[in-house]
């Protein structure tokens, strides 16, 4: 048998899969990291775009600031951090020069491992993206084939877009992403043969490293033991109480079950355990959902939403007092998948599609107004859709005034011209969050920051026996429109709404 590394995904699709991307914070990394820097881990999956936004939006935290937290914590485990390549933060396509800043203060503040799954399987995309992380100082790079269950996805498709990566001197390895936990034992037989042969034709080239599987209906800790049986050395897991469910496999039994199986899997499971406790008790104390292992569901099979996009889309359905609309929306996701000419569900297109449902189930009629990335997505601004897009669709988007605009190749943003436009004095950390992020969450944040400084300031005074008495610390939470908010505000005034 084979010796098996471990990634851990709690703080990062964890979160966003039980916590809807909210609920940890730097005070809980600052409390787990040393822990889970002692279990052993090949790799901590960190932090997204996604992440780094919520840090902002909903706690009023310096997001680089966590990350360097966790650096320093966990001085031997290496950071990892994930993108499509196509957007950072928002939603829309993210100038190039947004995209280097963005890597290059990843780098620099301690991240040194990168995931980029194309959700279009753009590899030439996927390979420049690659080439820009490498260049900033980025050590390691693994390139994703997303699989999941269309018309238009088979065997031989994945096979074909896992070879395409096989030629770039950039990409360490890839691995096999399955964000709505929908292989099962019998596909994974399939699927990583085929993907290993592919690669394999490549002497010297990447190989298949990893697999990353949701346990939302319950196969992936069955599926993960397979994949390591053929040969795959790395696996992705959590632990409670961000394991399980929408989630990954606890890693306290997937390491006995691979133990059982006679793979060596290095790692100190009472390290797991401590820091397991730790984060099970930061949920009790903020009343935040703790991961169960899932009933197998076939229905899930039709729609794949992610587990994280339906809790999240649960929350913003409850915010506008529409929670009862939760199922119609998902049965009517199917529908607009198969429009769309069949996307993978994943970020940003499980987001898109999901708040198109939304808004064709509040508004009573299908595609009364389409948001604007839908209409970017239908005219290619993300690449080719992999199948048949409904005609009528596309005409209609198309008309739009969004349809009508000139497409924007995201080249044309300069960090000169973001200098000009938003202050030359800035921090390119703050630079870069104002160049992506609205002016009023970044102000909150930093605004919240000089606060603590001062309280820290006052603190330190206070012990010398010179403190102020005026100071005091008020730190705003900022509040946000989520996309089904703003895709249910634009209908309402008969605009396109953006998701």
């Amino acid at each position: 048998m084979a010796k098996i590394s471990l990634v851990d995904v709690s703080l990062r699709d964890g979160n966003q899969s039980l916590w809807g991307a909210t609920g940890v914070t730097t005070r809980m990394v600052r409390g787990v990291a040393p822990l889970l820097d002692a279990v052993g881990y090949g790799t901590l999956e960190l932090v997204s775009s996604t992440l780094m936004a919520t840090a902002v939006r909903y706690h009023a935290e310096d997001p680089w600031e966590r990350i360097r937290t966790a650096r320093q914590l966990a001085p031997n485990t290496q950071l990892g951090f994930l993108t499509t390549g196509k957007r950072f933060i928002t939603f829309g396509r993210t100038p190039d020069a947004v995209f280097e800043l963005a890597f290059t203060l990843l780098a620099r503040n301690g991240v040194r491992k990168l995931w980029v799954i194309d959700p279009m399987h753009d590899m030439e995309g996927a390979k420049r993206t690659a080439a820009v992380a490498k260049r900033v100082g980025f050590e390691e790079v693994i390139g994703g084939v997303c699989y999941t269950m269309s018309p238009v996805h088979t065997p031989e498709y994945f096979s074909e877009k896992a070879g395409e990566l096989s030629d770039s001197p950039d990409i360490d390895g890839v691995y096999l992403k399955d964000p709505s936990g929908i292989l099962t034992p019998d596909s994974i037989r399939t699927v990583v043969p085929a993907l290993q042969e592919s690669l394999g034709r490549t002497p010297g080239g990447p190989q298949l490293r990893e697999v990353h599987s949701h346990s939302t209906t319950g196969l992936s800790p069955i599926s993960l033991l397979e994949a390591a049986d053929l040969g795959v050395p790395t696996l992705h897991c959590a632990l409670p109480p961000l394991a399980d469910g929408p989630s990954h496999p606890r890693a306290q039994q997937l390491v006995a079950n691979l133990r059982a199986r006679g793979h060596e899997v290095d790692v100190d499971v009472d390290a797991m355990d401590r820091a397991s406790a730790y984060l099970t008790s930061q949920a009790r104390i903020k009343r935040l959902p703790q991961g169960q292992p899932a009933q197998y569901d076939e229905a899930y099979y039709r729609h794949t939403i992610p587990g994280g996009v339906q809790s999240t889309t649960r929350r913003q359905l409850a915010e506008i007092r529409r929670p009862e609309l939760f199922d119609a929306v998902i049965e009517e996701s199917l529908q607009v998948r198969e429009d769309l000419g069949w996307p993978i569900v994943m970020t940003p297109f499980a987001q898109y599609i999901v708040a198109q449902a939304a808004l064709n189930v509040i508004s009573g009629e299908r595609y009364k107004t389409i948001s604007n990335e839908v209409v970017d997505l239908l005219r290619g601004h993300f690449g080719p859709l992999p199948g048949k897009v409904n005609e009528d669709l596309l005409d209609r988007a198309l008309a739009t005034p969004r349809g009508k605009e000139k497409a924007n190749d995201a080249g044309e943003v300069t960090l000169k011209g973001l200098r000009q436009q938003f202050g030359i004095h800035l921090s390119d950390e703050e630079l870069l969050l104002r160049a992506v992020m609205p002016a009023e969450q970044v102000d909150r944040m930093v605004a919240a920051k000089k606060d603590s400084t001062a309280a820290t300031l006052a603190g330190l005074l206070g012990a010398a026996g010179n403190a102020s008495s005026s100071l005091s610390v008020s730190v705003s939470s900022g509040d946000t429109k989520f996309s089904i908010n703003r895709a249910v505000h634009g209908a309402a005034q008969g605009k396109e709404a953006t998701a």
